[in-house]
């Protein structure tokens, strides 16, 4: 059986070509164009495994020694060593903790419980956690060391459950006294979308450690846990600020330039109605952020609605757990 003639320069061409053999043109043009279309958006929202096999399929089509060949097997190639390290694993929460949105979030803290317990089992976290303590200690007391230090654990540990999420490697925490804690993630160059949700993920678990804080606050009536949750709030809305490698930077990196106009206007309003100086520099830096031209054509409206309640939910934080702080006399 034969395709009638090529539409480029009307040479025969048998039923099993993938191209033209006198002009290259290619058989199933059409449906590569779709299947590039579909690899490209399952790029852009984080879906890697699904993009591989569209890649697969797409270079199954494609004459081999092309240039279109060698430019797909090479992005294969590029997506199985990143995801090489969660081979032969089971991704954590995957489906769930790569898209979930801060509800999901709240249930996984729940669900989850035993993935969060995964840092205590690298010999690196637990030493550098216990002498970040013991720094804390000093400055604060044992108490108000602990419920810092968890909560820092517990931001930390958002992201990498979101990376593992995506079917990346990502370390377990690692503190530096005095500084935070940081963790290492194996692949670069993420798209937006993942970027950002990977950004977002640690002051998402960030807030409920907050709330978890407060709560205790409520049932206990010890100061301290306010304390806790107040300065919880604080420090996630200090990692919201859109500059640098904080996780605002990260969350801002899917949302047009429209969009960013609207966390401007929220974190000022927020800052109008709470007083609390880190809105103030979340809406200043976001208007810097309005010039830098490193926004997406597409609006992730997703985004925006997680970085508008997360501005919310911990300025809210803050205001109830701080008059839970006993003001020193």
């Amino acid at each position: 059986m034969e395709i009638p003639s090529c539409p480029d320069c009307s040479a025969t061409l048998p039923a099993s070509a993938l191209s033209c053999p006198q002009c290259g043109w290619l058989t199933h043009s059409r449906k590569l164009e779709d299947l590039a279309k579909r690899a490209r958006a399952s790029w852009r929202i984080g879906e890697f495994s699904v993009e591989r096999e569209l890649w697969k399929e797409t270079a199954a089509l494609l004459p081999e020694g092309t240039v279109q060949h060698r430019t797909v097997s090479a992005r294969i190639a590029e997506l199985d060593e990143q995801l090489k390290p969660m081979h032969g694993k089971k991704s954590i929460g995957k489906g769930l903790t790569a898209t979930a949105g801060i509800g999901s979030a709240m249930l996984i803290l729940i669900s989850k419980w035993k993935v969060l317990l995964l840092g205590f089992t690298k010999l690196g976290t637990v030493f550098s956690m216990i002498a970040a303590l013991g720094v804390y200690w000093s400055l604060f007391g044992w108490p108000f060391a602990l419920g810092l230090v968890l909560s820092i654990y517990v931001h930390e540990m958002g992201h990498v459950i979101a990376i593992r999420g995506y079917g990346f490697h990502a370390s377990a925490p690692m503190f530096i006294p005095g500084l935070g804690a940081f963790i290492r993630m194996q692949t670069k160059n993420l798209p937006p979308i993942p970027d950002a949700r990977i950004g977002l993920a640690g002051p998402i678990y960030g807030a409920f450690a907050a709330i978890a804080s407060w709560i205790l606050f409520k049932l206990t009536g010890l100061p301290i846990f306010a304390a806790i949750a107040h300065l919880g709030a604080v420090i996630n809305l200090f990692n919201l600020i859109p500059i640098w490698q904080l996780d605002g930077s990260r969350g801002m990196h899917s949302l047009t330039r429209q969009q960013r106009s609207l966390i401007l206007v929220l974190a000022a309003l927020l800052w109008w109605f709470s007083h609390e100086p880190m809105l103030l520099l979340i809406a200043g830096v976001s208007a810097y952020r309005l010039f830098t031209r490193d926004w997406p054509e597409e609006p992730d409206q997703e985004g925006l609605i997680r970085f508008a309640s997360l501005l919310v939910g911990l300025a809210i934080i803050g205001i109830v757990a701080g008059e839970g702080v006993p003001v020193p006399s």
